[in-house]
Order: C-alpha cells, then structure tokens, then sequence
C-alpha cells in the first residue's frame, strides 16, 4: 500500500499543469487551490516550472481584493519558489524556508496582482507546495476633485466602507502634486494597519503602492502624480489632511491635528526661523470647534487664526492673543499660523447641550 501511495503521488504530480485563475472564478467569496486539491501541500515533479500570476482586479466601480496563501513544502535542494509581491519586492523560498508547508499570508488589495513561480530541477525531490486565493468584494469610489482657494481638503476614510465590502478605497485628483498626513488623533490605531494601503495615483493608474505605515515611515508624503487614492479594510478612524505641493513645499510646516469628543493637545515653539508651523486643525464629524484652554508662555506672541489652508484665499479669523478660553469656532476647519509664538491649547468637537 505504501508504495502504491508513493507511486499514486508522483503519477498526479507529473500530471501538473501551469493553469492560471480564470476570470469566471473570481467572485465574493470564492476559493480556489492551485494546483487543485483542497489546500493542502500537493506534489510537484521534476522538470516543473511556472509561474503564477495573481490578480485583484477593479474598474472604476467595483473590484476585488485577495487573500493568498501560499504553503512551501520545498524538498529538493534545488528546488525553489520565487515570490515577488504586489510592491514588487522579490522573496525566495527553498527547502530551508518553511519546510512542512509554514503557510505564507499575502493580502492583494484591488488593482494589484503578484506572481509566484515554482521550478524543480532534473531528479524528483518529493517537493509539495499549494496556493489559496480567496477573494472579496471591494467598493471602488468616490473620485474627488482637490479643492482649491481657501477650502480644506479632508476625509476620514473609513467612512466610505460599506457592509458587505471587504475593501473600500476614494481617490482625490488635484492640478499638482498632493501632500498628505493623518490628522493627530488620542488613538492613533489606523497607523498599525499592515493591509491598508495609499496609492501615488489611481487605481488604473499606480506610481508606487505603499502600506500606510511605510508611507508614514518615509515622510514627507507627497505624490509624484496628482492623485492619491486611500485603501481601507478596517473600522478605524482613519483621518487624512491633503495640500497641494504649492502650499506643503513654501514656508509653512503644516501638521493636522483633528478635534475630537475629548480634548487634544496643538502648539509648539517657532524655533525654526524662515518657516511658519502651520496647525491644520478639522473636525472630521462636522462644525463646531472649542478652544477649551490657551496658554501663551512667550512674552510676544505672533500667531493668527486663518479660515483654511495657508494660502491667499483664507482669511484672518483672529489674533491667538486675542482669545479668551473657551472660544467657540462656528467652522469645520482652521489654521494657526505660528510665526512667533510658545504656546499650548487644547481643543474638541463642539456640541451642543
């Protein structure tokens, strides 16, 4: 029995083929094993090269994402796996990484794809691997144009998820360049996603992919296209600030700081001379800012509240100097403009009684 097993084994494997996932096999919830069987490590004979390639796709409307998951049960010495990813980053396996079929988890979120190729060599190694690609629907949209003269461009992006979507993703085209940051928040959790990722341009369209957290890791965020596009796929507060370049690159240092239902801290030392430190500050619910305590701890202080983004457009709001705490804002957004000034404010979503 054992050898007719063996022998069983080694015919299914020299049977393999190189077929590719088919379009009519990509839907919500569907599954699919490559080279078939039911997940589990499946053999490979000798003389056996092909690779893979595995897609999420999307249109402008709708697409998929896709978890994969792919299973080394290398033997051969010179047998291997070449693995290059949605970023395009390559990765090697052999029968020194995983042995036993250690699953390898990828999550391809819409638009993007990766390719797995797996060789043997000349003499039959008893070498085994498997892929599992489940897909998810993915909501694509909205398209939003960036706004201009003396309007604030914002979004909590988990807003745009939907139930029943694994994915959710928006996209804001501008006349230039964008730079953008996640508004300071009490619980920064969304910075701790690993599959949510920000696109330098559209999803037809990609520059570069990044998760969030390399983005942030990288600094500053700007695009090398005008369009940016934010993928989701978890409830998160999930707040972003955008500028074009002509407002990031000049002289203010803008930092976004997002009011919420307890109070947060803004304010610095201008200890940078040439540039102004630019607080953008946003209620992400909808209007209503309270100021709810101000200290100045310089003998002068040269910073002013503006109506929106540090350009020509906005308007002066009021002197810093000139507030009395608590000071209601009646807007949804503001800059405090620090061209000379120490101080430290604490500030929160204004409601009503």
């Amino acid at each position: 029995m054992h050898l007719l097993f063996i022998f069983a084994a080694i015919s299914s494997a020299w049977a393999l083929d190189c077929t590719q996932i088919q379009d009519s096999q990509i839907f919500n919830a569907s599954r699919i094993f490559i080279p078939g069987g039911d997940g589990s490590l499946q053999p490979l004979p000798a003389r056996f090269n092909c690779l893979y390639t595995i897609k999420a796709p999307a249109n402008s409307t709708s697409g998929y994402s896709a978890n994969v998951v792919l299973r080394n049960g290398i033997r051969g010495v010179n047998d291997v796996i070449y693995v290059v990813d949605l970023q395009g980053k390559n990765y090697i396996m052999n029968n020194k990484t995983g042995i036993g079929g250690k699953p390898y988890e990828y999550v391809l979120p819409p638009g993007t794809q990766m390719s797995i190729q797996v060789i043997t060599k000349s003499v039959f190694m008893n070498s085994m691997f498997s892929i599992t690609v489940e897909y998810h629907a993915a909501k694509i949209g909205p398209t939003i144009e960036m706004k201009t003269n003396g309007e604030m461009n914002f979004i909590d992006v988990n807003t745009i998820r939907e139930e029943g979507y694994l994915y959710a993703t928006v996209t804001f085209i501008g006349l230039e360049p964008i730079y953008w940051n996640l508004a300071s928040t009490e619980f920064d959790d969304i910075s701790y996603c690993l599959n949510c990722y920000v696109i330098d341009g559209t999803i037809s369209n990609m520059t570069r992919i990044l998760t969030l957290s390399d983005w942030l890791g990288s600094g500053p965020n700007d695009n090398l296209s005008n369009a940016v596009t934010f993928m989701t796929c978890v409830d998160d507060f999930f707040p972003v600030v955008m500028n074009p370049k002509s407002e990031y690159k000049g002289k203010f240092l803008i930092y976004p700081v997002a009011a919420e239902l307890y109070s947060s801290y803004t304010g610095a030392r201008n200890m940078l001379p040439g540039y102004i430190p630019t607080a953008e500050i946003v209620n992400f619910a909808g209007p209503g800012i309270l100021m709810t305590n101000l200290t100045i701890q310089s003998p002068v202080c040269k910073a002013y509240v503006i109506s929106g983004p540090p350009n020509n457009s906005s308007v002066l709001l009021t002197e810093l100097a000139n507030i009395t705490t608590p000071y209601h804002f009646d807007r949804q957004y503001f800059s405090i403009l620090n061209v000379d000034c120490e101080y430290w404010a604490t500030i929160k979503q204004f409601r009503e009684n």
